[in-house]
């Protein structure tokens, strides 16, 4: 394969409500789906940077894969190394660049894109994975009924978004939470750095007779998260704050054991799992979730996520069920059936939207 046809698409997403999280109400999801093809087969990639959370705003990442594009539209696959290199900054951009790029190399091989990312290891990638359910119901008695309604449905984990409301209103949601789920699901927390270090650790304190699995970003930051961590009674995790590979290395460093992985993020699911490898090494445990990624950015973090469990020697339920938050989507995935998402069938990722 030398000659590329490099091709980008815009698209918008309504979700069914808005998400708060974070303090920041999501309504839609905005971005570009990267197609590559050559010799007739198309890969497909993502780059759709979140306000309020992401480096690089939608137009800077426009321009960053307006610029890519052009490259290698120009070299090629020759044109790749060096284009993918300048979208250092922009890891969306690059996601969605290197993202359609394995896409279309393991279609072209007729391989999932899960089996090209063990390829050279003894292991097999996960034929599907386990996710959480997620609760965002700002009023107890919602959260504890959605909590007994995931249990119903199969879920064996749950995300609970927290930060948004008042620090003693939170703890009344956990608890409630936990009285849902019941003595056996795992329950997480998610504070996307609400808090000030005083509050999360008043806050994890009070809900320590929780059985909580651990809590996200309790604050911003990986130094402060890993602050937290040494005076937390409840476990901690960092999600936002590692913005790459570097990032990941300083947060095991620092002494946290879970790591969040989000491929487009991050810059991609050859970043992702180079990232999910070190915390394995580290014995680190890693979580793969995405962004409200459309289909495809959801195709790409599902297999992310299936290599991960073949890698690892204790997997977990990954934040990947997020499809039924969208009105509409560029294309469908499998349904999530007991708390448990099957890879798309078919090579790559096995997805194409109908663009």
């Amino acid at each position: 394969m030398t000659r590329l046809l490099a091709e980008l698409h815009p698209f918008r997403l309504a979700l069914k409500a808005p998400l708060v999280t974070g303090g920041v109400s999501i309504r839609f999801r905005a971005g570009f789906l990267v197609s590559l093809t050559a010799d007739g087969v198309t890969g497909w990639g993502e780059a759709s940077p979140l306000p309020g959370w992401s480096r690089n705003s939608l137009l800077e990442t426009e321009a960053a894969l307006r610029g890519a594009l052009d490259g290698i539209g120009e070299g090629g696959e020759a044109a790749l190394d060096a284009v993918v290199g300048d979208l250092r900054d922009a890891p969306h951009a690059r996601a969605g660049v290197t993202g359609a790029w394995a896409d279309l190399q393991a279609r072209h091989a007729e391989q999932p894109l899960a089996e090209r990312l063990v390829a050279g290891s003894t292991c097999a990638p996960a034929s599907e994975v386990a996710v959480n359910a997620l609760i965002a119901a700002p009023e107890p008695s919602e959260v504890e009924q959605a909590a007994h309604d995931a249990v119903e449905a199969g879920f064996k984990a749950v995300k609970l978004k927290v930060g948004a409301v008042d620090p003693a209103v939170d703890v009344d949601r956990v608890r409630a939470a936990r009285a849902g789920l019941g003595p056996g699901g795992e329950l997480r927390l998610d504070a996307n750095g609400a808090w000030d270090d005083r509050t999360a650790l008043d806050v994890l304190s009070r809900v320590q007779d929780c059985d909580v699995a651990y809590c996200e970003e309790p604050v911003a930051g990986i130094d402060a998260i890993a602050a937290v961590s040494r005076r937390s009674p409840v476990p901690v995790a960092a999600d936002e704050s590692i913005r790459n590979e570097s990032d990941a290395v300083w947060a095991l460093d620092t002494g946290i054991s879970n790591l969040i992985v989000k491929p487009q993020a991050l810059g991609g699911p050859n970043v992702a799992l180079a990232i999910a490898t070190r915390a394995h090494k580290a014995e680190a445990s890693v979580t793969v979730t995405s962004f409200l990624d459309s289909a495809v950015g959801m195709a790409h973090a599902l297999h992310v996520a299936a290599a991960v469990d073949g890698v690892g020697r204790h997997p977990r339920a990954h934040g990947l069920a997020t499809a039924d938050l969208m009105a509409s989507d560029v294309a469908g995935l499998p349904p999530v059936t007991a708390g448990v998402m099957g890879l798309p069938p078919g090579y790559g990722i096995g997805v194409a939207p109908a663009i």
